[in-house]
């Protein structure tokens, strides 16, 4: 149904983003392309389905799907074959919706079958509500998991014969994921698809799929099925991206207690958050001392988020309140003083949206240090360096872009921006959500070594199991927007009492464990 041959494409300096790249896909196939950031997953995948990036051209071979050169093919004619033959579901959900269409547009854009019966089947499908009251739902009124299977219900009404899909778990809690995988394994398996399965979720790549293939710098290091692959890998840099992945089993084998002794710096007594006629977070309570790391844990919509955005003051709780090594804070953050702003900082999911995509990232953090007024400008550019230096960022990133830089960079600068801020307490949100292992592993490691050495206190609102056994000391465990369950890792992993903790525990599978590996 596929076949690559000879891919080569470059970017605008001509250096290879795919190197002499070649592929077949057999119908009825599940292969997965797996590799850290960078190595040309997503230029692959789209690729496939006939479209380049701007900034990159095609130098040479052929891309063939069921007969058709993608690459040379007229715009109807990719058109048709996007929808008929190989759809593609990109990373981000969303961007394949439209947010001015309801639910049953959105299928009914792409459906063979226009009917509503024909559309509730399809949304019944992927694990979604048929019912009309769903179907007059617009994207912004579903959660992350549901966009997610929308956007594969909207794909699979073309009736297409495979798939594409560019990181679908990426940023899914554990429940979510599983139902996700759940869906897309039951589909493919039940329709008989082709799937090419872009990724750097290596447990989802074992339990999709039959045949792995690993890129490295836009060239192909290993291949072959999938399970024989990840038991006993031939190429060392994939026994790199294996050790990298949280195993969860393995990291609470490896933890080594650590008590933390330091004064109480963050204090959230009873805060309550109501929002579209519901209580998004009911009477919530937390404490966290220098030098400790609190995990805030659930799924999707449990308040996580909503919690992190009322500590910091983005977001005014109804009651409640936040205190700051013994000062009351202000409920929102332009009341609150300079010198309590600058000492809790939030480092987001998407630290490329919170950089000013025109200003290079040494201006970025310069501007902070800036702000703390009394230094030259060379002593700000010192600074500005001494801070990169210390997330690990060598100084001659300072002129870059932030488009310029990887994920893991801006997370980096992220954080280095934060330190400038003079910040004592850190609420990361999600931040290793949207990158692959081994980069998702160099930032936890630099981000446990600052909270050890600087004695900073660590807020990390994560659905990742595998991130909290690492680098957390205690665990708050969020159900319903409330705290269900609370105490150290070690106490709520090997031995949750509340359902809630129990369903995310029993969703996260250790690599070798999803492929069944004998």
């Amino acid at each position: 149904m596929i076949e690559i041959s000879g891919l080569r494409v470059e970017d605008t300096a001509g250096r290879a983003v795919l190197e002499n790249l070649s592929l077949r896909v057999a119908e009825g196939e599940r292969v997965a392309v797996v590799g850290e950031s960078g190595a040309g997953k997503t230029t692959l995948a789209m690729a496939l389905v006939g479209a380049v990036r701007r900034g990159l051209r095609v130098a040479g071979g052929t891309v063939t799907v069921d007969g058709h050169d993608v690459l040379t093919a007229s715009g109807t004619e990719v058109r048709r074959v996007r929808r008929r033959v190989l759809a593609y579901l990109p990373q981000d959900p969303p961007s394949a919706l439209s947010p001015t269409l309801r639910v049953r547009a959105q299928i009914r854009e792409l459906a063979a079958d226009r009917s509503d019966a024909a559309v509730s089947r399809g949304l019944v499908e992927v694990g979604l509500p048929g019912d009309r009251a769903f179907l007059r739902r617009y994207p912004h009124q579903l959660s992350g998991g549901q966009q997610q299977r929308l956007a594969l219900a909207r794909l699979l009404a073309g009736d297409p014969r495979g798939l594409v899909l560019d990181e679908p778990t990426t940023g899914l809690d554990g429940l979510v994921r599983k139902q996700v995988l759940d869906q897309l394994d039951r589909l493919s398996a039940g329709r008989g698809l082709a799937v090419v399965f872009v990724t750097h979720d290596l447990a989802a790549a074992a339990r999709m799929t039959d045949r792995l293939i690993v890129l490295r710098g836009g060239v192909v290091v290993e291949e072959g099925p999938t399970a024989r692959v990840l038991a006993r890998p031939a190429a060392a840099y994939t026994r790199d991206l294996l050790a990298a992945v949280p195993d969860l089993p393995a990291e609470m084998r490896r933890r080594a207690a650590t008590p933390v002794r330091g004064a109480e710096v963050l204090t959230v007594s009873g805060l309550t958050v109501p929002r579209g006629g519901r209580i998004v977070l009911d009477d919530v309570s937390l404490r966290l001392r220098a030098g400790e790391a609190l995990a805030l844990l659930g799924t999707s919509g449990c308040g996580k988020t909503t919690l992190a955005r009322a500590v910091v003051g983005t977001l005014r709780p109804s009651s409640g309140r936040v205190t700051l090594s013994g000062e009351v804070l202000e409920p929102t953050l332009g009341r609150r003083p300079v010198h309590q702003r600058r000492r809790m900082q939030l480092i987001p999911q998407d630290s490329g949206g919170s950089l000013n995509p025109r200003r290079p990232v040494g201006a970025a953090i310069g501007r902070v240090v800036r702000l703390a007024g009394g230094m030259t400008a060379e002593a700000v550019a010192a600074e500005t360096r001494r801070l990169m230096g210390l997330v690990g960022l060598p100084g001659e990133l300072a002129s870059r872009l932030p488009r310029e830089l990887s994920g893991g960079q801006r997370q980096r600068v992220a954080i280095a921006r934060a330190l400038a801020a003079g910040a004592d307490v850190l609420v990361c949100d999600e931040i290793t959500s949207n990158l692959d292992a081994q980069v998702a592993a160099s930032v936890l490691a630099l981000l446990d070594s600052l909270r050890r050495t600087l004695g900073l206190a660590v807020l990390i609102v994560t659905h990742d199991l595998g991130v909290i056994a690492r680098n957390a000391d205690r665990v708050a465990v969020l159900s319903g927007g409330r705290i269900v369950e609370e105490g150290t890792v070690e106490q709520v992993f090997g031995n949750p009492r509340h359902e809630a903790s129990r369903m995310l525990l029993d969703a996260a599978r250790p690599v070798t464990a999803a492929a069944d590996v004998p």
